[in-house]
C-alpha cells in the first residue's frame, strides 16, 4: 500500500518554480548590470545567456524542495489509518 502517492503531473509546479526563479534572477541581473554597473548591452546579454543556460540546472532540486515544502504546508501528510485489531 503507498501511503506517499502523488499523481501524475504533480511536479509540473516544481517545473514552474525553476522557470519563474529562473525569469526573476535573470531580470534582476539584467538591470543590476544595466543600470548600477552600466555594462554594454550585448556583453550582458551573453552573461545572461549563459545564466539561462547554467541556473535551471543548479536550482532543480531547490525547486523540487519548494514545491514539497509548499505542498506540505498547504495539504500536509495525509494521516494513517492502520487496522483496527480488536482483541
Amino acid at each position: 500500500m503507498a501511503l506517499f502517492k502523488r499523481e501524475e503531473g504533480f511536479f509540473v509546479g516544481a517545473i514552474l518554480a525553476n522557470v519563474v526563479t529562473t525569469e526573476l534572477v535573470i531580470l534582476l541581473v539584467c538591470f543590476f548590470f544595466l543600470l548600477v554597473i552600466g555594462a554594454q548591452y550585448s556583453s550582458v546579454l551573453i552573461i545572461l545567456f549563459v545564466m539561462a543556460l547554467v541556473f535551471p540546472v543548479l536550482f532543480y532540486h531547490h525547486s523540487w524542495s519548494l514545491w514539497l515544502g509548499f505542498d506540505f504546508i498547504v495539504e500536509s501528510l495525509p494521516k494513517y489509518k492502520g487496522q483496527d485489531k480488536e482483541r
